[in-house]
């Protein structure tokens, strides 16, 4: 990881400096993919001001924290930091996925040597077609296969290229 330095009214010591680092080494575990830190050091009157920002392969975490002390503006700053990829690490894990609930589909090729078909294997649920609705809207796929109660027949519920849904029946 590469670090910046830069400092803006005031004279920044090599202590200063070697702990910065330190701190932002911290950093490494919890983003291992971190190309370059780049750290901004300014003095307004009494306080100072911390500007960090850590760019990592796909996204750029910024914090800015000023306190009366150099020090303690580079605890919190780097805190701050830490909070931010521990809570974008929990939005990716937590990420509801859309094929996390599918069957695995099995290939199978036939013997007159035809292309590959994909077999799905669904249990068939006996319920009416206004629960189909709400389970397809729930499970995330594009069909349902299900039973339907009023009629007994097998019948597929999918979701049209417009939003809409369509049902299959078969005849009778």
């Amino acid at each position: 990881m590469q670090v910046i330095i830069s400092a803006r009214g005031l004279t920044v010591s090599r202590a200063d400096k070697d702990a910065l680092t330190h701190k932002l080494a911290k950093l490494e575990p919890l983003l291992p993919s971190i190309v370059e830190t780049k750290a901004v050091l300014s003095r307004e009157k009494h306080r100072k001001t911390v500007a960090l920002t850590v760019v990592a392969k796909h996204h750029i975490f910024r914090s800015e924290e000023t306190a009366g002390d150099l020090a303690s503006a580079v605890d919190t700053a780097v805190d701050a930091l830490a909070r931010q990829v521990r809570e974008l690490k929990d939005r990716v894990k937590n990420r509801k996925g859309r094929g996390a609930r599918r069957t695995p589909a099995v290939a199978t090729r036939s013997p007159e040597g035809t292309p590959d078909v994909v077999v799905r294997r669904v249990a068939l649920k006996p319920m009416p077609l206004a629960e189909a609705v709400t389970e397809l809207g729930a499970e995330g796929d594009d069909f349902l296969v299900f039973t339907n109660a009023s009629t007994d027949t097998v019948n597929v519920l999918y979701r049209r290229k417009d939003g809409g849904l369509g049902l299959i029946e078969p005849l009778a």
